[in-house]
């Protein structure tokens, strides 16, 4: 299968070398380059903005199965529906349902489907490890009182410490 770059043969201009390093040719217009770290088997290529160059039919169609690739990485089930242009994120939403993410109420969740839990009335955050719900964040608190001498009138209070509320 053909490559979604296009290729040199048919105008593709070289933006980004073997190395990771864009080469922002002039002729090259609104191309993405992501950061030297992403990693490519090949160098990328971009149409000229001049129309020299010519998108093929493989193009076109390495293309679209890389975005039906990733809709079926997304929801391997489908669906895919041929007359909406909504498909991938109909799958990143049943993947993301899938998958959850944080879980807001006063209660525990199933710790497969959401495995972070912020109970809402107390303001502590949660995460699932080792078959138990483990304190992620520390300890909410809105003052602090140090036992003691010293205050006039409140032989064992030696002070306040206002630390706000969380």
């Amino acid at each position: 299968m053909s490559g979604v770059f296009p290729d040199e043969v048919t105008g593709g201009v070289i933006i980004r070398d073997d190395l990771g390093n864009p080469t922002n040719p002039p002729d090259v217009q609104n191309a993405y380059t992501p950061a030297p770290g992403f990693v490519t088997s090949c160098e990328m290529t971009a149409s000229p903005s001049n129309c020299n160059g010519r998108i093929t039919p493989a193009q076109i169609n390495a293309i679209v199965s890389e975005l039906v690739a990733l809709a079926e990485c997304l929801d391997p089930d489908g669906p895919w529906n041929c007359t909406a242009v909504t498909n991938l994120c109909a799958a990143f939403t049943a993947w993301s349902a899938t998958h959850g993410g944080l879980h807001v109420g006063e209660d525990p969740p199933d710790p497969v489907l959401n495995p972070f839990w912020y109970e809402s009335d107390t303001g502590i955050l949660y995460v699932f490890f080792d078959d138990t719900w483990v304190q992620a964040n520390g300890a909410v608190a809105d003052q602090v009182s140090i036992i003691g001498t010293g205050v006039a009138g409140r032989p064992l209070q030696v002070g306040v410490i206002d630390s706000g509320v969380y």
